[in-house]
């Protein structure tokens, strides 16, 4: 009798003893992921107070009009297919560098897709000011009399400017004395303005042709030809 009594003993102690093995081990993890999130939020305080993070601006520089093929459906919409290189002026006011990944954008027209801009990797230093950032703005079979027609709807001073949105996530990396820490998500909202007439204008100095290659315009920050307002959201 004494046999299976110590055995089911035996069994119960084992079972008491898994059950407050795997309680132990909750515990132990929960307080490990309480201290990673705890380090985590005291090391973003310390950036954000000791280095008092400011946002990058980003100014337009050169459009580069590398191709564009014009298509007409019935003589009344214009439909357009380009590449475009769109050169950006990047500055950093702020006590680190910031190393951007590549990634794409989208760009809209009254919440409708219209085009993708693709961003190549780079870096902007630590009080930096004259970063070039070359990037590739892709249009297919846009109908550009739609767009126009929309524009023209807009009263006041906004009847001549299309109105354009970029959308996208850009992953950013902090740099101090040539190492990488923190990493973070940058959500990318800009309210784009384009003055359509002067598209015309630089529509007939290229002379209309089917395929128009290499075309180079260059506009000061001060043109009123095109403007871009972001907003920019951190998030880790």
């Amino acid at each position: 009798m004494d046999g299976p009594r110590q055995h089911l003993d035996c069994l119960q102690f084992q079972k008491l003893w898994h059950a407050c093995s795997f309680k132990r081990c909750c515990f132990f993890l929960v307080i490990f992921l309480l201290f990673i999130v705890l380090t985590l939020g005291v090391a973003t305080i310390l950036v954000i107070f000791f280095l008092k993070p400011q946002k990058p601006v980003f100014t337009f520089q050169t459009i580069s009009l590398d191709w564009y093929n014009l298509d007409t459906y019935s003589d009344s919409f214009l439909f357009v297919s380009s590449v475009i290189t769109l050169t950006l002026n990047a500055q950093n006011p702020n006590k680190f560098g910031l190393r951007y990944g590549s990634t794409r954008l989208g760009l809209y027209n009254e919440g409708l897709p219209i085009g993708v801009i693709r961003v190549p990797g780079f870096i902007q230093p630590a009080h930096s000011n004259n970063v070039s950032v070359p990037t590739r703005v892709l249009f297919e079979c846009v109908n550009v009399s739609q767009i126009v027609d929309g524009a023209s709807l807009h009263g006041g001073s906004r009847k001549d400017m299309i109105q354009m949105n970029i959308l996208g996530d850009v992953r950013a990396q902090l740099l101090m004395h040539h190492m990488a820490f923190l990493k973070i998500k940058v959500a990318l909202d800009c309210d784009i303005n384009v003055d359509y007439r002067e598209l015309i204008t630089i529509k007939n100095e290229v002379n209309i042709t089917r395929v128009v290659n290499n075309h180079f315009a260059s506009f000061p920050n001060s043109s009123e030809f095109i403007s871009m307002k972001c907003a920019l959201s951190f998030y880790a």
